[in-house]
């Protein structure tokens, strides 16, 4: 399997997706013109990943904003990492947010509520 890289735009994040090192990273800002176009690829190789994962995975969500298609596609992106906690392996996600970005920190609570993994939300200094 290959690594797939997405370079970031001023409306898509950057998207590193190592399956040799378990992680999968999205960081910026998530509002594409087209939700589905952006994001299948990245659902398509997560699924080819839950069949074969590593020892394990960590998924690191470093995004400044998202619009609500982006945000089901995220879930999306969790329900997948569960299965592979459901078929014995080891998913841990982490949530950046900035300091005073309530709205942000309080999606990644709804996230972690519903999808049930390791999921850890962590506040960082808020970019000038």
């Amino acid at each position: 399997m290959e690594k797939m890289i997405i370079k970031s735009t001023e409306q898509t994040p950057e998207v590193i997706l190592d399956p040799k090192a378990g992680k999968i990273d999205l960081s910026g800002v998530s509002i594409p013109e087209d939700s589905h176009l952006f994001f299948s690829p990245i659902l398509k190789w997560l699924e080819h990943y839950t069949e074969s994962p590593s020892t394990m995975t960590t998924a690191s969500f470093n995004i400044m904003y998202c619009n609500t298609s982006s945000s089901m596609y995220i879930s999306e992106m969790l329900r997948k990492l569960r299965k592979i906690n459901k078929d014995g392996g080891n998913v841990n996600v982490k949530w950046y947010y900035e300091d005073e970005d309530d709205d942000m920190r309080l999606l990644g609570e709804d996230f972690k509520r519903i999808s049930q993994l390791s999921f850890a939300i962590i506040s960082v200094p808020q970019v000038e």
